[in-house]
């Protein structure tokens, strides 16, 4: 059976709900739902079957193709159902079944059959109705059972009502239907029968779907992918869903679901459905289905194409694609060009290809392109072709043109420079050439931060191919492979490295104290690294200009780390101190680090005007320092995105710059109310090296859950992990909170002590961030006003990052220097930034002051929103009542107007709204 397209539906809730409507008050008799293959036709049945339970008798009837060889099957199906739930003082089946036997015994067709069965059924239907029949793939109803659809409908066009839904597979031509499709057109001309075609899910429906499928949002990259590949089919975004989990092509960060670009293929998905329209065809066309997933980009070529590397006649083939194109699997361009209709149609081939397969078909489109027989699909394509064709085809002229293309896209796409510039290390015909490509490679993983990768390819060049690298290549790629087994955690061969004794790495003495000091910051241990930096500067300092500048930059990020920036600022101040600074890549590496130390210590402004002197862009620097960047100036939701980004793709966590982000990330959730987010970061990243940084930063989401003692007890945890490494970057604001603490606790003497720590720490460091927080302690512990006019002043003049002046603005006034202004002033800052449960805990101390606070509607809303978002966060009734400082009653009235107000009848609809940004926008 065929149809033409027409109107058309949905498989939303919402439009089931209306057709199960439409159905029960007796609107049209027969209605055939069509659609592609995994569009959620029997999920639509299920649906109407749940709606209808109550208010008619339901029959639902699965069909498969065998179902068409037993003639009037389907009804003696139906009848059973019937018979199965039937009361004592209804009408008895036998009679209908009788008339069935009676003319399903007479061979050969009967003409007057489906009328004497039609004529049987109505009694029966009376005492049932209102009866509707439900039919999945009703292109398998047998032709018996089909000719009984016109006569029964007429017999029942008032009462009994009887109405019949039905599915339909589109791009399935049915031999034997033509009789049930003129039954259909007739119907529809007459208002008794409809089509309704199945539409794929919207995009934004489709991300509503992959949202439930990995409770988890989808970053908008990922849902736009699986969009594309799954073109809005249920069955292949689940698929693809699935695949990608399994294959881990998908990685869980935040509650937020992201691709990961660097698995290639990214799904294995034979099994899904939307396969069926090919493997129901037959092995011939399977497998002309398998090559057209490689060799499609061919169009007209492709068939011939196939027919040679499968050995099958063309002609056969030609008709096998033919026959794809009327099963919707590919469609053609009027220009002869081939694709799949659904992408992930196209992934499950490839899965289903051996590797053998693969490379035999690849490797004669790239023959055929290389002897211009066919006309290449573009160099992208093709290249494909030579990296997945291996040794089926020549090497040297493959490793040519795989480095030549490797290198064209190093800096633009990184998932494409990787594969081709693998294959050219695998295809490489001499040393020279393999070192060369390794080294690309290297390159482009460390360009695209794919640090463990890099190191792999950097342990590979430093051991078998050291004699083609300069001293200063030699010392580039041994910092990648540090950088790589810090990722990978590899504490081993760091401590073999830190100790002088690694097989890998060169042995030349100024090579072996920088590698020797970086395996020892990579370590956690910054006081050695310092110290053996400045033992052996004399090693160093002469050497290569890369390798001294190395020694330049690590002696100076020790310096920061721990308590003396004076290095820093000088290099700042004076860039003709680095030795290599007339390399462009070694300037910009110069450039990206001394903005990644301002940043680390809070210099925003000074950041700014460097990059500006520098001519350098905020898209320029790392992932960390543009997360820093947006956190600083205030942009959080771009923030809270990069610092996602960042862990997905992998950091070295003994840096700073990654405790740095965790410790960012869970200030900002905190601040808006993401209370338990904040704290499965933390989590996360307690065990790593500064963990000072992620126990304060938990310090204060404790603080917010009420949780005094636990606070305490991170404050005290930071203070020996900062002690112990000797780290002073980082507790700025540690020995403020710690000085606040003994306050709390009527503890003079001991707040003094973390005032005098805080003091020292800001003479240290000398920055705004440092001084701003030590005066404020000294106004939390003396209640000094002239101490909060200082911080306030600093902060105005010096700082220009909203949320941290709008902290420093609240604790002067708290301590009561200016204290409606700066009440107020911070209420808008922290409004900037969107920190909603500052903002909600302002407004009940402005009104504890006796202040003007903001009106009655931008509260109520706001309210409501960090309502919803603790809601979401699993918090009780009674924790919610400690977090908005209210009781729990009060808890309960709220949530009641919220459900009132949205709909939404439950905690769960709630939270599953805010997940899937419903809510929340």
């Amino acid at each position: 059976m065929t149809v033409e397209m027409g109107a058309r539906t949905g498989t939303g809730a919402e439009e089931v709900s209306a057709l199960a409507e439409e159905v029960a008050v007796g609107g049209t008799p027969l209605t055939v739902l069509a659609g592609e293959p995994g569009s959620g036709r029997s999920t639509v049945l299920d649906r109407l079957a749940t709606e209808l339970a109550d208010s008619a008798t339901v029959l639902v009837l699965h069909l498969a193709e065998l179902d068409r060889e037993l003639s009037f099957g389907a009804v003696f199906r139906l009848l059973n159902q019937l018979a199965a739930g039937r009361p004592d003082d209804e009408p008895a089946v036998p009679p209908v079944s009788a008339v069935l036997a009676q003319v399903s015994a007479v061979p050969g067709p009967r003409p007057d059959a489906a009328a004497m069965v039609a004529t049987a059924l109505p009694p029966l239907v009376r005492a049932r109705g209102p009866l509707v029949v439900l039919i999945d793939d009703v292109q398998w109803l047998d032709a018996g059972s089909a000719s009984l659809l016109e006569p029964l409908l007429r017999l029942c066009a008032g009462e009994p009502r009887i109405a019949v839904v039905a599915t339909l597979r589109l791009g399935r031509e049915v031999p034997g239907s033509a009789p049930a499709v003129a039954a259909f057109a007739r119907l529809r001309a007459e208002g008794r029968a409809r089509l309704r075609l199945l539409r794929p899910l919207s995009r934004s429906r489709s991300r509503s779907l992959v949202a439930a499928l990995i409770s988890a949002r989808p970053s908008a990259d990922l849902a736009d992918e699986l969009y594309t590949a799954g073109r809005g089919n249920p069955a292949a975004l689940t698929a693809l869903v699935h695949g990608y989990r399994a294959a881990g092509a998908m990685r869980i960060v935040d509650r937020t679901g992201y691709r990961v670009d660097w698995i290639d293929p990214p799904v294995r998905t034979a099994a899904h459905p939307l396969l069926r329209a090919v493997t129901d065809a037959g092995d011939e066309v399977r497998e002309v289905a398998e090559a057209m997933a490689v060799l499609a980009p061919l169009g007209t070529w492709a068939a011939p194409l196939t027919a040679a590397a499968l050995g099958r006649d063309e002609a056969r083939v030609r008709a096998a694609v033919d026959g794809l194109v009327t099963r919707r699997v590919l469609v053609r361009h009027r220009d002869g060009r081939l694709w799949f209709r659904v992408p992930a149609v196209r992934d499950g081939l490839l899965s289903r290809l051996g590797p053998y397969a693969w490379r035999n078909l690849a490797a004669h489109a790239v023959h055929a392109a290389w002897d211009g027989t066919v006309p290449a699909p573009g160099d992208d394509v093709l290249l494909d072709w030579v990296a997945q064709a291996g040794s089926l085809v020549d090497a040297r002229r493959a490793a040519t043109q795989l480095l030549e293309h490797g290198r064209r896209v190093l800096l633009t796409d990184g998932v494409k420079a990787e594969r081709w510039l693998s294959a050219a290390v695998a295809r490489a015909t001499t040393p020279a050439e393999r070192a060369g490509a390794l080294l690309l490679l290297s390159g482009a993983r460390a360009l695209h931060y794919r640090r463990a990768e890099a190191g792999d390819c950097a342990r590979l060049m430093l051991r078998d191919h050291v004699a083609h690298l300069a001293p200063h290549q030699a010392q580039e790629l041994s910092i990648v492979f540090i950088i790589g087994l810090s990722v990978r955690e590899e504490h081993g061969e760091l401590a073999e490295i830190a100790a002088g004794t690694s097989p890998v790495l060169p042995d030349d003495p100024a090579l072996m104290v920088i590698n020797q000091a970086f395996a020892l910051m990579m370590s956690g241990r910054w006081i050695e690294a310092r110290e053996l930096l400045e033992r052996r500067r004399a090693a160093w300092s002469g050497s290569n200009t890369v390798t001294a500048d190395f020694g330049t930059m690590f002696l100076a990020g020790c310096g920061v780390v721990l308590g003396d920036s004076s290095r820093l600022f000088a290099l700042v101040a004076n860039p003709d101190l680095w030795r290599s600074g007339h390399l462009p890549t070694h300037w910009f590496e110069q450039r990206r680090f001394e903005l990644d130390m301002l940043l680390q210590l809070g210099e925003y402004q000074h950041a700014l005007r460097r990059m500006a002197a520098a001519g350098l862009t905020v898209e320029q620097l790392s992932g960390p320092d543009r997360f820093l960047m947006h956190y600083l100036g205030g942009d959080w939701p771009e923030a809270l995105e990069l610092a996602r980004r960042t862990l997905l793709e992998g950091t070295a966590p003994s840096r700073p710059t990654h405790n740095t982000v965790v410790c960012g990330a869970i200030r900002v959730l905190g601040a808006q109310g993401w209370l338990m987010r904040a704290r499965a970061l933390a989590a996360d990243a307690r065990d790593l090296p500064m963990s000072h940084v992620i126990d304060h930063a938990e310090f204060t989401v404790l603080r917010k859950l009420g949780d005094a003692e636990a606070a305490d007890a991170s404050l005290f945890a930071a203070v020996r992990s900062a002690d112990a490494g000797g780290y002073l970057l980082g507790t700025e604001e540690l020995w403020t909170d710690l000085a606040r603490s003994a306050v709390r606790r009527n503890n003079r003497r001991e707040a003094e002590h973390w005032l005098e720590r805080s003091k020292r720490a800001a003479t240290r460091l000398d920055t705004a961030r440092a001084h701003v927080c030590h005066q404020l302690a000294r106004a939390t512990v003396y209640r000094d006003l002239g101490a909060a006019r200082r911080a306030v002043e600093i902060a105005r003049e010096h700082r220009k990052v909203p949320y941290e002046t709008a902290t420093a603005f609240l604790w002067a006034a708290l301590a009561g220097y200016d204290s409606e202004r700066l009440l107020t002033e911070a209420y808008d800052l922290y409004g900037e930034v969107g920190a909603w449960f500052w903002r909600a805990r302002l407004r009940k101390i402005l009104r504890g002051h006796g202040f003007a606070g903001p009106g009655r509607a931008e509260a109520a809303a706001e309210n409501e929103r960090l309502l919803a978002i603790l809601v979401a966060e699993g918090l009780t009734n009674r924790q919610l009542a400690v977090v908005l400082e209210t009781s729990e009653k009060s808890v309960e009235g709220r949530l009641s107007r919220i459900f009132s107000r949205t709909g939404y009848g439950s905690r769960v609809e709630l939270a599953a709204a805010i997940l899937t940004g419903e809510y929340l926008s």
